[in-house]
C-alpha cells in the first residue's frame, strides 16, 4: 500500500515510474527531467528532501512533487475508474 494515491511519470528517456510515497519521489527525482533548474523542481525537491528527512510533513511534499511533475510535462494523466464515476454519482443530490 502506498502513502499517496500513484501518479505515473514518464521521463525525458521514455522510461515511466509509479511514484505513491515520499521514498519514491525522491528516486524520481534523481531521473532524467526537462528542466531541474526550474523553481517548482528545486522546492519539490527541497520538500521532499525535508521529509525523508523527518523535518517536513510528507503531505506538502508530495503535492509539490506532483505539481512540478505537472509543470514539467511528465505526469501522465489517467482516466477516471468506473468506481469514480459511481462514486461521484452516489454523491451528488
Amino acid at each position: 500500500m502506498t502513502a499517496f494515491m500513484p501518479v505515473t511519470l514518464r521521463f525525458c528517456d521514455n522510461k515511466t515510474m509509479l511514484v505513491g510515497s515520499v521514498a519514491d519521489a525522491a528516486m524520481a527525482l534523481r531521473h532524467q527531467w526537462p528542466d531541474k533548474t526550474a523553481p517548482g523542481y528545486l522546492e519539490a525537491a527541497r520538500l521532499v528532501r525535508l521529509a525523508v528527512e523527518g523535518t517536513c510533513c510528507p503531505r506538502p511534499a508530495f503535492e509539490a512533487f506532483r505539481e512540478a511533475a505537472r509543470q514539467q510535462g511528465i505526469l501522465v494523466a489517467k482516466p477516471r475508474s468506473r468506481a469514480h464515476e459511481w462514486l461521484d454519482a452516489a454523491a451528488s443530490p
